[in-house]
């Protein structure tokens, strides 16, 4: 692993988490929701490493603000932005800023990953249009492979993924969603 231990892991799942970029349409699992709130936990591990924590991201917008915080070290990490600038605080003194989470996290941690695509993944749903699902019994999503990744839902609870896995070998990414909240 480059630069910086297992922490980098877990700013590699916050950034993942953001969504710098407004998406195409309505958040469907949201309804038509502009303002929402997700909290749970989330492990990550690129093959060698692995970490976890609990984590926040708020949506409002364009505008996203993603935290995390390392349960044994309490360290927090926030990567905030928009469809124009990124800032990620917390792991240096100064805030470190990009044109794209994408950008960020190849230029921190030498990794290029589909950050803006997690947006669309956690709320049940790919990112593209054209991609196959698949799909369960009972009609709901069960997971669909983009850009080389292989997701997956366990749980939905009201039509929200509560349990998501992304894999792309050697990286893994599992999300324990506890609750979505909508915003006025």
């Amino acid at each position: 692993m480059r630069r910086g231990g297992w922490h980098c892991v877990l700013i590699l799942a916050s950034l993942m988490l953001a969504a710098c970029g407004a998406r195409r349409g309505a958040i469907e699992t949201l309804g038509d929701a502009a303002h929402w709130r997700l909290e749970g936990r989330l492990a990550v591990s690129d093959g060698h490493d692995s970490g976890s924590g609990t984590v926040t991201w708020e949506q409002e917008g364009a505008y996203f603000m993603i935290q995390l915080r390392a349960p044994i070290s309490g360290q927090n990490w926030r990567l905030s932005g928009d469809g124009a600038l990124c800032t990620l605080e917390g792991l240096r003194a100064d805030p470190l800023t990009a044109d794209s989470p994408e950008a960020l996290l190849e230029r921190e941690l030498g990794w290029h990953l589909p950050v803006a695509a997690l947006r669309d993944w956690l709320q049940g749903r790919p990112m593209n249009d054209d991609i196959r699902v698949i799909r369960d019994k009972s009609g709901q999503i069960s997971g669909f492979s983009e850009s080389g990744w292989a997701v997956s839902y366990r749980d939905f609870r009201a039509g929200r993924p509560t349990r998501i896995s992304a894999n792309k070998p050697p990286y893994q990414v599992r999300s324990a969603i506890k609750s979505w909240v909508v915003l006025p």
